[in-house]
């Protein structure tokens, strides 16, 4: 069989949540299905290849996928012929982006709808982009697969779809994420923080993440004495950050307020480990990688009380209104008072977290495709 899939935003070394999962899963079903090929096309060449195996191969389409009109076209007057002439059975697209003119079943992976629920988040080009076709990918689509129960429910009344259609195939959690080992949390405060205890936000800075929440929260947690903790920003920015701009800027502890730029798994690895908690409170989240994440690195969460954060840890976190800076101050200072309460999120974040493996994607991945191909005349 020839699984042909969408590699645009496959990476060596990704940058968000979809990169991860290109990543990973393809590589779990690369390992495990040696007895099938796999023709990854993307829209740029690789310095490094991402996957290497005897059973994969690489096409590039050359045109750089740079603004949506740019994706219309590759997607729609190039891929289609790409996809005949290597003869694939089926195309794979972890970014959602599918061919609306081909014949050949597509499996969409939409990780979530922020862009229908929370369209001023987003750039205007995108936005419409995503708003026009994502219902047609949808519909297209011989099924769909996304990462959370919430999202599938999500995607399913909001498209008018059969929830039959939609399979959860969960992200996961790289082994390299444990609690830190004796003496390595203290090293880590001393390189970040000279030695002070910190909350950690983990993201990449978009509205929809709501770091001005963070900050506010912050705030009120050290104007009423609630500790010397610093704040760590661990991200990069996307977009329309002016809001974050300003909150930080409008912050009477801003010098307390660090941006640790892009980490790779083993700083964050590190930075989770020391943590007084993670501060992870989007307004929409199809997942959350963060989360799991921090709870597999022993690290309590507190985290937004909508979408599918609940869901994703599992009850083993501090849920709050992604809307109430006081409710997450309160959070903060509960967390830092309350020994017991941390070794029970901490025990029961490591647990939840055992749930979330990228080889459990991986074999979630395949058996959508296997359920879609014994469907198919």
């Amino acid at each position: 069989m020839i699984i042909a899939i969408n590699a645009r935003t496959l990476r060596p070394f990704p940058h968000d949540g979809i990169g991860w999962f290109t990543l990973e899963v393809i590589r779990g079903m690369v390992r495990d299905h040696p007895e099938h090929r796999f023709v990854l096309i993307g829209d740029r060449s690789y310095d490094v290849l991402p996957i290497e195996a005897d059973n994969v191969e690489y096409i590039t389409i050359p045109l750089r996928t740079v603004h949506p009109l740019l994706w219309q076209l590759w997607h729609e007057l190039l891929l289609p012929g790409v996809l005949r002439r290597c003869g694939a059975d089926i195309f794979i697209a972890p970014d959602g982006m599918i061919p609306l003119r081909t014949d050949i079943p597509c499996i969409p992976v939409i990780h979530d709808l922020n862009f229908e629920h929370r369209p001023e988040d987003i750039p205007r080009c995108e936005r419409r982009y995503y708003r026009r076709y994502f219902p047609r990918f949808a519909r297209r689509a011989a099924r769909v697969a996304t990462v959370s129960r919430f999202s599938a429910e999500d995607i399913a009344a909001t498209y008018g779809m059969s929830r039959g259609k939609i399979n959860v195939v969960p992200n996961g959690v790289a082994e390299i994420f444990s609690p830190p080992s004796p003496g390595e949390a203290e090293a880590t405060r001393s390189e970040f923080t000279g030695g002070r205890p910190y909350f950690l936000f983990v993201s990449n800075f978009s509205p929809r993440k709501n770091g001005e929440a963070v900050i506010s929260a912050y705030n009120i947690f050290r104007s009423r004495g609630g500790g010397d903790h610093l704040l760590l920003l661990a991200g990069r920015r996307l977009y329309l950050t002016r809001e974050l701009d300003r909150a930080l800027a409008s912050s009477p502890y801003g010098s307390d307020i660090r941006f640790t730029g892009s980490a790779g798994r083993d700083v964050l690895r590190r930075l989770y480990g020391a943590a007084g908690a993670l501060l992870f409170v989007p307004w929409l989240e199809g997942f959350g990688i963060p989360v799991v994440e921090a709870q597999r690195c022993g690290t309590p969460c507190i985290l937004s009380d909508t979408t599918s954060l609940p869901e994703v840890s599992g009850g083993a976190a501090l849920c709050v209104s992604p809307a109430d800076a006081e409710a997450i101050a309160a959070a903060m200072a509960r967390l830092i008072d309350n020994e017991a309460l941390r070794r029970r999120l901490t025990q029961e974040g490591i647990t939840n977290s055992l749930r979330y493996t990228w080889q459990n994607a991986a074999t979630e991945m395949w058996n959508c495709i296997s359920q879609t191909l014994k469907s198919e005349p």
